[in-house]
């Protein structure tokens, strides 16, 4: 939606029509009107025009400094993505591993399990056929 808007710049009103809110608008000039009266402190011989190109220049300057870091955000954040991708399919993979060693080792358990049962079962054949054997060998004389 668009706003009228009259702002006031160091002394001179500036009517205009913005997408932003007239608070929003407002603030900038009161902003500019800051920076016009903190440069015309230090410098008081400084004409309007004069103190308007320096602070435009500055504007530009910051602008220009703040689309390079923006970029260079932009760029990390890419990196950043890229690695917590990459972290994300290490993860996966890592987790499939530990779940087939976890099966791996259910495997192994059941099967010592298993063979501690035969080894149990065996021992006792083995005790029952010495006994058979004791009873059978002195039946035997």
């Amino acid at each position: 939606m668009k706003n009228n808007v009259t702002v006031n710049i160091y002394g001179r009103k500036y009517p205009m029509v913005t997408d932003e809110s007239a608070e929003y608008t407002e603030k900038l000039a009161q902003m500019l009107n800051a920076r016009f009266d903190e440069l015309r402190e230090h410098k008081p011989t400084l004409s309007i025009q004069d103190a308007a190109a320096l602070i435009s220049l500055e504007c530009v300057d910051e602008l220009v400094k703040n689309k390079k870091t923006e970029q260079n955000i932009r760029t990390q954040i890419g990196v950043y993505a890229e690695d917590a991708k990459e972290a994300h399919e290490e993860s996966e993979k890592l987790r499939k591993e530990v779940e087939k060693l976890n099966e791996r080792i259910r495997r192994l358990e059941s099967e010592i399990k298993l063979r501690m049962q035969f080894a149990a079962e065996d021992e006792e054949n083995g005790q029952l056929a010495i006994k058979g054997l004791g009873k059978g060998g002195q039946g035997n004389k």
